[in-house]
């Protein structure tokens, strides 16, 4: 199911049920999926930019959650490399990139592998 019924169906369902801000669900269910879409850029662009930077495998995709709310999307990110290291990324998105190129997040970001800073940069992907 794509995103536009299952925001008309969550709409209903609050209407049915009486709530008082049908919009304020909308809202809330826009920002989560904005959020998501951030997510995925950073986790699979993250990966690419740290292993590339700290020379590493890094097999699996990057686990990433959104730690806060604010200006921007604060999140933080973990995998392992190949041979075990613990990998992080941790930062603020601001900015991303469209989701039919998804090719860039902005904002301020910090890599470590294994304890060690592999990466500072206000944006990862190929379309920086």
């Amino acid at each position: 199911m794509t995103a536009r019924p299952l925001l008309a169906l969550a709409v209903l369902a609050c209407l049915a049920a009486g709530c008082s801000s049908a919009r304020q669900l909308g809202s809330d269910t826009r920002q989560g999926l904005a959020d998501g879409k951030r997510l995925g850029m950073l986790q699979a662009h993250g990966r690419e930019e740290i292993a590339g930077r700290a020379h590493v495998s890094i097999p699996d995709r990057l686990r990433c959650r959104v730690t806060g709310s604010g200006g921007g999307t604060p999140v933080s990110c973990a995998g392992r490399t190949a041979d075990g290291r613990p990998v992080a990324l941790t930062g603020v998105i601001t900015e991303s990139g469209p989701l039919d190129k998804a090719d860039y997040v902005r904002g301020d970001f910090t890599a470590t592998v294994a304890g060690r800073t592999v990466l500072r940069a206000a944006c990862i992907g190929p379309g920086c």
